[in-house]
């Protein structure tokens, strides 16, 4: 055999080890990351919800809406371990407190019939196909639970009410967010109604200074505002964040806030939440 042939015989070698190993892994490894992600059931009038981590670990909960299938409640959470062997999908459940889907420390075994990008069709011990879809990705806060969706409001300025005609004119000035009660899987966030903003001009427009004085009044008002937004948003607002807020006498300090949060970017190093106090006044809290 010349030097050329060995040489060539030795890549072809590699080449085929290379080829043979990754074919032999590609299905199991295919399947492993199918079936890793947010997946949710439908039973019982209660969507069961379980994410399923690449780390081996798993963790489920249990949602219950109302009769308008807006408000969510939990009824309970499981967690624990998994892995895939032979054709089956092994949930070891490490602690419960929904024993009717997950029993404390037991070893379920299913048989996968189908598993899809969006569909798992999984076969149970008792011979019962459970049908599971993928979920839209959500951020998750601790232990699996999903972090609230936060829609930004522009910034509001009105014209405070006056009890007196002489008393001094002055602006209240707000940047804030409509935190949103948590959804139904794949439910969407319904679209903010264009009257919207104007039902909270005028709510705000009729406050008075003594209204937002201090901390513990906006803080009032905040809640009000729910109140009077939620028609326009089918009841999906849970609260408002207020992360800046200013009490002025001045157009000009109006104008200065209104640029600020509309058009230029936060600066580094401020946190979230930060107040801008006026010179003049300013509740100089956070709501």
């Amino acid at each position: 055999m010349t030097r050329f042939q060995y040489v060539s015989t030795r890549i072809l070698l590699v080449l085929f080890m290379v080829f043979f190993f990754t074919g032999c892994g590609e299905k199991e490894k295919q399947d492993e990351d199918l079936v890793v992600g947010n997946w949710t059931q439908y039973r019982n009038r209660a969507y069961i919800l379980l994410v399923i981590s690449p780390k081996g670990t798993w963790n489920s909960s249990v949602r219950i809406a109302d009769a308008t299938s807006k408000i969510v409640k939990s009824k309970g959470a499981a967690k624990g371990s998994w892995h895939m062997e032979e054709g089956q999908l092994i949930f070891t459940v490490m602690a419960s407190d929904i024993q009717e889907i997950w029993e404390q420390n037991d070893t379920s075994f299913f048989e996968i019939v189908e598993l899809g990008e969006r569909i798992m069709l999984l076969k149970e011990e008792n011979g019962r196909v459970s049908e599971w879809k993928k979920s839209r990705v959500q951020k998750t806060g601790g232990a699996g639970e999903v972090a609230a969706v936060v829609i930004p409001m522009k910034p509001l300025a009105v014209n405070l009410n006056k009890n007196r005609s002489n008393t001094q004119d002055r602006y209240l000035c707000l940047n804030m967010n409509m935190v949103l009660k948590e959804l139904m899987p794949d439910q969407q966030i319904p679209a903010l109604h264009p009257k919207a903003r104007e039902a909270a001009v005028l709510f705000l427009s009729s406050l008075v200074y003594e209204d937002v004085k201090d901390f513990d009044r906006i803080k009032l008002q905040r809640l009000k505002l729910v109140d009077v937004l939620n028609p326009y948003m089918e009841g999906f607002i849970k609260d408002i964040e207020v992360e800046h807020v200013i009490i002025s006498t001045t157009m000009e300090k109006v104008e200065e806030f209104i640029i600020e949060h509309t058009m230029s970017p936060k600066k580094e190093g401020e946190g979230e939440g930060g107040e801008k106090k006026d010179e003049s006044t300013s509740p100089g809290e956070k709501a």
